[in-house]
């Protein structure tokens, strides 16, 4: 049900945005923008514990992103069919207003106990690439810590179960983790709720 209704806001949103505009008119970015609120919420603030906040995504990951889903080369429930009625230049303007906006982590319960085990996985396996806790991207990954716990698990699953690109090393990393030090990795990004550790 929930799938069910992601793909119907979504394909709305495109729809909304479609009639009466070509695909290679020029548009600003927070116009385009505006397209994800319905899944992604307003300015990239995610409000939906299934989706991503967008705020704060660097700009060469949100558009390779962008043009994997379009290519069919990152595993998808609905963003392929979203990201098809979009070009490269407009993915480009929306990264450029998504990555001008201040990252909000999301308000939402963890597990301390966890989260602590959590924290030590992550400096052991995933701060070269992810440093600062996961609360610092670079430009080719997403902020990780502050987002919604069930969205980090279906990306753990993404990388796990369905094929999605990832580096080599961290494709060695993330395999050796027990399902259990990964639900610790969730609790621990889920519990950085502090904004000002995003004030990079």
């Amino acid at each position: 049900m929930r799938k069910k209704l992601l793909t119907a806001t979504a394909l709305t949103g495109l729809l909304m945005f479609a009639p009466g505009a070509s695909a290679d008119a020029p548009v600003s970015g927070a116009l385009l923008a505006f397209q994800c609120a319905g899944c992604h919420g307003f300015n990239g603030h995610s409000v939906g514990p299934a989706t991503p906040s967008l705020a704060g995504f660097p700009e060469e990951y949100f558009v390779e992103t962008m043009m994997a889903y379009k290519e069919g080369t990152r595993h998808a429930t609905i963003m392929d069919r979203v990201s098809w009625g979009y070009t490269r230049e407009q993915f480009e303007a929306m990264a450029e207003f998504f990555a001008a906006q201040p990252y909000l982590p999301a308000r939402q319960d963890f597990d301390a106990e966890l989260a602590e085990r959590g924290a030590a996985i992550h400096d052991q396996h995933c701060n070269s690439c992810h440093s600062e806790g996961g609360t610092f991207p670079e430009p080719d990954t997403a902020p990780i810590a502050g987002q919604w716990a069930p969205y980090l698990r279906d990306s753990f699953e993404d990388f796990l179960v369905h094929d999605r690109p990832q580096p080599r090393g961290m494709q060695r990393r993330l395999s050796a983790l027990s399902a259990d030090e990964i639900e610790a990795l969730v609790q621990y990004y889920a519990s950085q709720q502090d904004p000002a550790a995003y004030a990079h």
